[in-house]
């Protein structure tokens, strides 16, 4: 379980939050661009987050301590690259984080200046009036897509948040009322604006919505992506808030794969960018190589696995190309601590989406996979890991190796 879950403590009910999760203005498009997948997860206690694949986070803590209370400004872990923000502000602000720099950063749009294509931009309209938030929706634009939160007493008001354009991918909607929401979104007048994904609270209430459209998930995490949302039709979700258990014979083989690349992570850390492109007289491949291949390999076995589960995650193919003349690196640039970041990122990714998993043994051939079991696979990513980090350790002690 991550760290960040740890906000989620001690919060009043989802149906009674003024949630909001994206708030669209004009012009987002110039930011968060990757097209990586984004999972939203719905907390206990009015909490509701987005996560990236680049490792950034944004909370939206609704609860009524918070948001009818007065409560301090947007609060930023800039280590992790969290942000916690509440609906009762006025938000325009781009949190985001460079290669080969250690903390995130939170900072109004219109001074963020070139933003990474992983940037995300929050937006809240804000505003009190008297112990009361007056505006309780947020815009997210992050990877392509926009998401939209809000509650189901707020839904008439959608409309002037948003540029005439734009249609929002997702909106996620805090309501003990499901049918207020379903009636809303059969008007007319609300065509133009209607999700692709409609997602409420699990005990909003159940559907009149046809069968084939409507579907439920019995833990809090859903991924998206905008190649998975393009020109898809409404779809209605009921979520709960709680997370999905992994099996203890998966945590074994998860927390074991976690530690190869945690190891490998502690040495390819130490290296400058200089000696990450290394090229070893002997003919061997750079350091950066192989980091980029451990990587690479993990990403793609596992992306393919959860992309025929579920379309919304892409296949994501970074691997380096094999032969040693044919090799150019992704990101020369990148020292090791970033290097290692983008190690770690691939190892988060693996387990935030690994509710997918679900009803597969460790001894199962997973679909979409080459592998003859899901075991055979993370104990060769184990044995990866280990392999070329030895290999690279190896290079050290050639004599042209550099110092620094």
């Amino acid at each position: 379980m991550k760290s960040s879950q740890i906000v989620i403590a001690n919060r009043p009910p989802l149906a009674k939050v003024c949630l909001c999760l994206a708030v669209l203005f004009p012009s987002a498009s110039a930011f968060a661009k990757s097209g990586d997948p984004l999972a939203i997860r719905i907390w206990p206690k009015d909490v509701v987050s987005v996560e990236s694949f680049w490792g950034l986070e944004v909370y939206i803590d609704l609860s009524e301590a918070s948001v009818n209370a007065g409560s301090t400004e947007s609060q930023l872990d800039a280590t992790a690259g969290r942000i916690t923000v509440t609906a009762d502000r006025s938000v325009d602000h781009v949190l985001d984080r460079l290669p080969n720099q250690a903390l995130a950063t939170w900072t109004p749009a219109e001074q963020s200046g070139a933003a990474s294509p992983h940037a995300i931009r929050v937006r809240c309209p804000g505003g009190r009036s008297g112990d009361q938030a007056t505006e309780s929706m947020v815009l997210i634009d992050a990877d392509g897509l926009t998401i939209v939160v809000i509650t189901g007493d707020q839904l008439p008001f959608v409309q002037e948040h948003l540029a005439e354009d734009v249609r929002p991918d997702v909106m996620v909607v805090a309501t003990d009322d499901a049918a207020r929401v379903q009636a809303w979104a059969r008007q007319e007048s609300n065509t133009a604006i209607l999700p692709r994904r409609m997602v409420l609270p699990s005990a909003s209430g159940s559907s009149d919505v046809d069968g084939s459209n409507a579907h439920r998930i019995d833990h809090n995490t859903m991924a998206v992506s905008a190649s998975g949302l393009k020109d898809q039709p409404m779809q209605w979700f009921w979520m709960t808030d709680q997370p999905w258990q992994m099996k203890a014979s998966l945590v074994e083989l998860f927390d074991a794969m976690e530690a190869a690349c945690q190891k490998s992570q502690q040495v390819f850390a130490k290296l400058s960018a200089k000696q990450l492109n290394f090229r070893p007289s002997n003919g061997t491949h750079t350091p950066r190589w192989n980091a980029e291949h451990m990587m690479g390999r993990q990403l793609l076995f596992f992306s393919q696995i959860y992309h025929a589960i579920d379309n919304q995650i892409p296949v994501m193919d970074q691997n380096p190309k094999q032969m040693r003349p044919d090799y150019t690196p992704a990101h020369p640039e990148w020292d090791g601590v970033e290097e290692a970041r983008q190690m770690q990122r691939v190892s988060d990714f693996c387990r935030r989406f690994a509710y997918l998993l679900q009803g597969i043994e460790p001894e199962d051939k997973a679909p979409g996979s080459r592998w003859p079991t899901l075991q055979a696979l993370m104990k060769q990513m184990q044995r990866h890991y280990g392999e070329h980090t030895t290999n690279t350790i190896a290079k050290f002690e050639l004599v042209d190796f550099p110092d620094e």
